[in-house]
């Protein structure tokens, strides 16, 4: 199909793009609703859900995009989920984090987040933030938007993904988004002070090198997100 590509933003045809990565548990059928099939009781399609047989995502990115970014990045966030999903079943807490240390790519697995979000996000605001674009397609950049932080945390859900939002919660307006899809949530701040729950940062992992392994200790808060709106759990 034709279309603008959610990332360089030209007219070009698009392919489907796994969101997250189909190695990253992405293989198989599942289900989805958007605004209009949760609170749009008017419409003929409230109360139903989206079925996807190619797994979570869509026809958002051009064929060098999707190629570029994938053989760029999207290994390496494959190897980052599988060790997050052994050590989500074989958890230890430690005052309520599950704590693990990770030997992965750091700046690579951002960058696939940065990815998943932008190809997420119909309305291109992030795609339109200074220096998102050029952080994505530029392999050894480093240069992350000054704006924007990424935190992260564990959960078992594939059900809430919406990438960019903007509400008023805890006294004052935010623009964030999230993606959760087992077995992690990735929550992204815009221009806005993060919400007041228990995250682990990563916006870090833009100081180190492209294709640079590194042995990471993080600890993660397992949470269930409550709703499509960001920042809601159980």
């Amino acid at each position: 199909m034709l279309g603008k590509c959610r990332i360089c933003g030209k007219e070009k045809k698009l392919t489907f793009e796994h969101i997250p990565p189909k190695k990253a548990f992405n293989s198989t059928p599942v289900y989805f609703q958007n605004f209009e099939h949760l609170h749009e009781s008017e419409s003929p399609i409230y109360g139903k859900r989206i079925r996807s047989n190619n797994g979570a995502g869509g026809y958002f990115l051009c064929k060098s995009c999707n190629n570029n970014t994938g053989s760029w990045y999207a290994s390496d966030y494959v190897e980052f989920a599988k060790l997050g999903a052994y050590v989500l079943t074989n958890r230890v807490y430690a005052n309520k984090f599950i704590c693990a240390e990770y030997p992965i790519k750091p700046l690579n697995v951002l960058k696939q987040v940065f990815t998943m979000f932008a190809a997420l996000d119909s309305s291109d605001y992030l795609i339109e933030q200074k220096g998102y674009k050029e952080f994505i397609l530029d392999p050894k950049s480093k240069d992350i938007p000054p704006n924007i932080r990424v935190f992260m945390y564990f959960t078992s859900s594939i059900k809430t993904r919406n990438p960019i939002s903007f509400s008023n919660m805890e006294g004052y307006n935010r623009r964030f988004g999230e993606i959760s899809f087992i077995p992690f949530g990735f929550h992204i701040s815009i221009d806005t002070l993060p919400i007041n729950r228990p995250f682990c940062e990563i916006t870090s992992f833009a100081t180190y090198d492209f294709n640079e392994r590194e042995k990471m200790i993080l600890p993660l808060q397992y949470l269930i997100p409550k709703t499509m709106f960001p920042g809601m759990y159980l």
